[in-house]
């Protein structure tokens, strides 16, 4: 079996999800590319993060996602220090585990409101709960991934690691270098 989802197989889904797929299986693709001590790297002072940790946090916002209870997603959780850091195995996974979710979702879970609280101040703990559709929010959560992307190549810089040129790339940087 192909690990990677097959872009002829997403046809059918909307654009916010084939997005997120495609991006998700951008992450797979590097994570099954790395050694494990490859996982485990920080380019300090450039990136403080290793692999993982910034791995474990594109996760965490799908978790989010899948985890909302009351129709309200909390993006205040983080599982910092969880082995998913640590065992690229598990976040291999775990994104197997988002993509099939996402694969799952139909239109009316895709629009239907919700609710999302996060943190917004860096001074003092001060939380916003704002609406929002779940399929804003998916699309949100893998254009973070792939700004978490962009610092992992940054890693992958010091390593003996080539990830996919536009490995890290907004959708928007894509459609511009293929239209140069």
């Amino acid at each position: 079996m192909n690990p990677i989802a097959q872009p002829s197989a997403l046809t059918s889904f909307s654009p916010s999800i084939k997005g997120a797929v495609e991006i998700l299986n951008q992450g797979l693709e590097f994570l099954l590319a790395i050694s494990d001590s490859d996982y485990l790297t920080r380019a300090k002072p450039h990136v403080t993060s290793s692999i993982g940790e910034h791995t474990r946090h594109t996760l965490d916002l799908f978790h989010a996602l899948i985890l909302k209870e009351n129709a309200t997603v909390d993006y205040n959780t983080r599982r910092r220090g969880h082995p998913v850091e640590y065992d690229r195995s598990i976040a291999v996974k775990e994104i197997h585990y988002v993509i099939n979710w996402l694969e799952r979702l139909d239109r009316r879970d895709l629009e239907a409101p919700i609710m999302i609280q996060t943190e917004v101040s860096m001074d003092t703990q001060v939380f916003a709960s704002l609406p929002s559709t779940l399929e804003r929010e998916v699309t949100f959560a893998a254009l973070h991934a792939n700004h978490h992307y962009a610092m992992i190549k940054v890693i992958t810089t010091f390593l003996d690691v080539e990830a996919c040129n536009t490995f890290g790339y907004a959708p928007t940087t894509s459609s511009y270098l293929r239209e140069q």
